[in-house]
């Protein structure tokens, strides 16, 4: 009797931990991790930007810029100083470093995001 009043609690204490099923635990309701929230009060945490999170906003403003700055010079380079639709045009080859550099733009968009987000967060 013993036993069983023990296996009874144990078992009672045990699937009201992380093994007990919730609604808000689907997948694609609440991303988070255990100890690490996305939100606190309202606000996001420096959880929310991922690997960046350990990167000071003055770095991640640094990237920023010099991301824009590449991309900028290579959508400006294949449109307008060096047009690359020309060149394609007369039977050449495209100039592919200007298309790889012109993949940095967006990415100093998600920079500039994480910068701000750190820069909330002190």
């Amino acid at each position: 009797r013993l036993f069983e009043q023990v296996y009874t609690d144990y078992t009672a204490e045990y699937l009201k931990g992380p093994m007990y099923w919730h609604e808000d635990k689907l997948m694609g309701v609440l991303p988070q991790y255990p100890g690490e929230p996305i939100y606190m009060d309202n606000k996001l945490t420096s959880n929310v930007v991922g690997n960046l999170k350990t990167f000071s906003s003055n770095e991640l403003a640094f990237l920023a810029f010099l991301f824009f700055g590449i991309g900028l010079y290579g959508n400006l380079m294949f449109n307008v100083y060096d047009p690359q639709w020309i060149q394609v045009a007369t039977g050449n080859d495209f100039n592919v470093s200007y298309i790889v550099e012109s993949f940095f733009l967006p990415i100093s968009f998600f920079f500039h995001i994480a910068c701000y987000i750190q820069r909330k967060n002190g």
